[in-house]
């Protein structure tokens, strides 16, 4: 199939999904949770049909920043898809599936990512399907406590006094769970893209090792990852010996994300669209 139609058909669908999400979320009529979910299946399935034609090409595996961005992207929208099954989140999904949609539009703008030569490394393979895992994980992870930073908040402040917003308020606070569940789903991504996360840091200093002969690459990569490793770490290990939760743990899990974003995709823009250097 011709990629020009999959994008015609993969964004209009991802859009559409993110704009059921908002229906239910704001609007006054909500559309049958299976109808959404068929939609948003549809629109996995498109989407990650053309993911694969831009990765694996007739010359050899593409990947960089562009499509790092999308593989991201596309692995959040799905692990929120997943989830909804068994905690429905439709703020979460107005989040992912918008995102994914503007990930998918990126190479019509920026071009498409060039060959890669380690690409056929079978270690290098399973690096990048960890990295690739710990990255949309801790995504959706920091999605999810942004959503609670919301619910927090309404949960606290003043009922408004225009019936309008009062009812807007209660709308949105009815299509969340309760704060301990969101919580708990929290911590339970948390851990989980901490363990992807380790593995990434281990198969990277292996694949170092394997590829150049030394298993110490000192980078900005290496350095921001390291860093956002010890920050996830004393997250939770905040949360086990301290019982951290609240406000403190979100800014932990925000801080720690931003801090991975700029492991990779913050270091290979600069390379691939300042300095003009594939890596």
């Amino acid at each position: 199939m011709n990629n020009t139609l999959l994008y015609a058909l993969a964004v209009p669908l991802l859009s559409a999904s993110g704009g059921l999400a908002a229906l239910n979320v704001f609007g006054k009529w909500s559309a049958p949770a299976g109808f959404n979910r068929a939609l948003a299946a549809l629109a996995l399935v498109v989407s990650g049909y053309l993911l694969g034609t831009l990765l694996f090409q007739a010359d050899g595996m593409h990947f960089g920043f562009v499509l790092g961005l999308m593989c991201v992207a596309w692995l959040a929208s799905l692990v929120a898809f997943v989830e909804s099954f068994f905690n429905r989140v439709p703020l979460l999904e107005l989040i992912v599936f918008p995102l994914c949609a503007l990930a998918f539009l990126l190479p019509l703008w920026m071009g498409e990512d060039a060959a890669i030569r380690m690409a056929g490394d079978h270690l290098f393979q399973l690096h990048l399907l960890i990295a690739l895992a710990a990255y949309s994980l801790l995504g959706i992870a920091a999605a999810h406590g942004i959503v609670m930073a919301f619910q927090e908040k309404a949960l606290h402040q003043p009922v408004a006094s225009n019936q309008e917003n009062r009812m807007v308020r209660e709308r949105l606070l009815d299509q969340l769970p309760s704060l301990l569940t969101m919580e708990s789903i929290l911590f339970r991504q948390l851990w989980a893209g901490f363990v992807l996360l380790s593995l990434t840091l281990i198969t990277g200093f292996l694949f170092s090792e394997e590829w150049s002969g030394s298993s110490w690459r000192f980078d900005h990569k290496t350095l921001f990852a390291i860093i956002s490793w010890c920050s996830f770490a004393v997250l939770l290990g905040g949360r086990v010996v301290f019982g951290w939760r609240g406000k403190v743990a979100l800014r932990w899990c925000l801080g720690s994300y931003a801090v991975l974003v700029l492991a990779y995709f913050g270091t290979q823009f600069v390379l691939e669209f300042i300095l003009k250097r594939a890596v």
